[in-house]
């Protein structure tokens, strides 16, 4: 059952992946959306980076879900008309009592 504060929703997006010159190669061309109800995204931090004469804004957002969300590293999330890549791990904690296990990740988006 979804804590009473998860009442948003995102898609997920998840791209294959190949290996090209020893690398992974995502074709975002042909990823997979899903729809993962039942989330909370909450704003995290912002931040505003000069590079030669630009302007770069970055804005970081914690999404929580249920536990068994099918979110991992290297995905994508869109939400609010606005696509984010996940910054660092994924982490899948389990609570003790069962009660509030969760899906938890930092979202990033670059603007400029």
């Amino acid at each position: 059952m979804p804590l009473s504060f998860m009442k948003d929703s995102v898609t997920r997006y998840r791209a294959p992946v190949t290996k090209y010159n020893g690398q992974d190669k995502y074709d975002w061309a042909n990823a997979v959306a899903k729809t993962i109800p039942n989330v909370q995204v909450v704003e995290q931090s912002t931040a505003r980076v000069f590079e030669d004469r630009t302007l770069n804004i970055s804005e970081r957002y914690t999404l929580r879900a249920k536990y068994d969300a099918d979110i991992e590293a290297g995905d994508r999330i869109v939400w609010n008309g606005n696509t984010y890549e996940i910054e660092g791990k994924v982490f899948h904690t389990k609570s003790p009592t069962g009660r509030v296990s969760s899906t938890r990740c930092t979202l990033v988006r670059w603007v400029g």
